[in-house]
């Protein structure tokens, strides 16, 4: 089996296919129509096997019974692969329909598991992070910085043009911060310096889809990462809320800028947790 034919199997049996049927239909598409003493030898089948497995094609609609001109043999052709792959996505996509609908009355079941996946990588971040924006249905919440900002615009333009709901808090510039905020007025640039902070507390990446799903965790320096994603309640309106405040306080500050600068500082660097406001 050549490479070509080699890669169509392992695709056919990651579809669900069995290691004969996805074989059979391979030597379908290099010879056809074709009886079954001759798929058999272009497939390595048993002989035994093979007729039983070309009528699973038939049955699944990946292949076609057609007549020979003396009628005296049964002979095979592989369904057109456009119509094969067609097929199939209507079938799964309706699987998924009628397990969506039956698995979702289990949601709040008391014996689900809250889990919590771990992540580790700047890769692994930005990957699940465009996953959540390409998902979302309703909502986005994010707090992040423009280096990540960057990899995911794209996502978030796309999930913004398919009338996505953002607010988003950018903690440094970047160009395309302006083209986000075109189509989502809940996009705002954070204007008080928190590069000091970076060292001690990494650049922020909370990302929250539909108020369900959520990732939180920092980048600190020489791109060590430590976050979580999970769908934990807690911590999702937590990461939803944080984000909230930074929008409002953004605009408390554009609203009444000079006087709390004034009372706080520029970067209300006068501010400690641990205290209360100096005199």
């Amino acid at each position: 089996m050549d490479n070509r034919l080699k890669d169509a199997h392992d695709a056919l049996m990651a579809l669900g296919f069995g290691n004969y049927e996805a074989k059979a239909y391979c030597a379908l598409l290099t010879r056809s129509p074709a009886n079954g003493y001759q798929v058999a030898q272009a497939s390595g089948i048993p002989r035994a096997k093979i007729y039983e497995c070309l009528q699973r094609l038939v049955s699944r609609g990946a292949a076609i019974q057609v007549e020979s001109q003396d009628n005296a043999a049964r002979l095979f052709a592989p369904t057109d692969p456009k119509e094969l792959l067609n097929n199939i996505a209507g079938g799964l996509e309706a699987s998924m329909g009628r397990a969506r609908n039956t698995l979702e009355h289990f949601k709040d079941a008391p014996r689900m598991v809250e889990v919590l996946w771990r992540i580790t990588s700047r890769q692994d971040l930005v990957d699940r992070g465009r996953k959540l924006a390409n998902d979302a249905n309703e909502t986005l919440h994010a707090a992040i910085w423009s280096e990540e900002f960057a990899k995911l615009l794209p996502n978030l333009l796309t999930a913004a043009e398919r009338g996505i709901r953002i607010a988003l808090v950018l903690y440094d510039p970047h160009p395309g911060l302006a083209d986000l905020q075109k189509l989502c007025p809940g996009v705002i640039q954070h204007n008080r310096s928190k590069r000091q902070a970076i060292p001690v507390m990494g650049r922020q990446f909370v990302l929250v889809a539909d108020m369900e799903r959520c990732i939180s965790g920092s980048v600190f320096p020489n791109n060590v990462v430590e976050g979580v994603f999970t769908m934990n309640l807690g911590l999702v309106t937590n990461a939803i809320d944080l984000v909230n405040h930074e929008i409002y306080l953004e605009r408390v500050m554009v609203a009444a800028g000079q006087h709390i600068t004034d009372i706080f500082g520029n970067d209300l660097d006068k501010l400690d947790p641990f205290k209360p406001p100096a005199e």
